[in-house]
């Protein structure tokens, strides 16, 4: 949380407490967010220091704290469909975008994920990937014909990949 002092409703800068410091050794991206206390605390300043010969209506106070309260729950549901999502593909094979290999892809088997900082990671070939870089998620049969392909890519023939995880064959 960035927090400075508010004197007369003005934001005080000889303190020394400016706004770019932080409070509790927390880092610029929790800097960045407000949580519900900061929004109270601002719904509190904002009252405090409104004109006494116009107030602020009621239903505008409301209104903000609706909004904010959407917003913090659309941002809960977020994390906790990707956590949903993570646990589904626990046991599953999956191919990961990646900058570790010439190809840019690794495939593997998800055996676990878990949350650092905030941003949930899945345990495929004993490393870490973000749920973010998921490419596509397949059967085991697929996972086979895929690193084959990959084994194979350095010769003169390859093989294809058919686009439904399923066999070449058509029938």
């Amino acid at each position: 949380m960035i927090w400075t002092d508010i004197v007369n409703g003005q934001v005080n800068n000889d303190s020394n407490d400016t706004i770019s410091s932080l409070k509790n050794g927390k880092d610029a991206k929790d800097a960045a967010t407000l949580d519900v206390n900061d929004f109270l605390q601002l719904l509190v300043a904002q009252m405090q220091y409104q004109d006494p010969l116009e107030p602020t209506d009621n239903t505008q106070y409301i209104a903000q704290m609706a909004t904010f309260t959407q917003v913090e729950a659309t941002t809960q549901m977020v994390s906790k469909t990707e956590q949903q999502m993570a646990s589904s593909l626990v046991g599953k094979y999956v191919i990961m975008a990646t900058n570790q290999n010439s190809s840019g892809m690794v495939a593997g088997k998800v055996d676990y994920w878990e949350i650092i900082d905030g941003t949930v990671y899945l345990g495929v070939n004993g490393r870490l990937y973000d749920i973010a870089d998921i490419d596509t998620v397949m059967d085991e049969k697929y996972l086979s014909q895929f690193e084959d392909s990959e084994a194979g890519a350095g010769k003169d023939e390859t093989q294809d990949i058919p686009e439904d995880g399923g066999s070449e064959e058509e029938g």
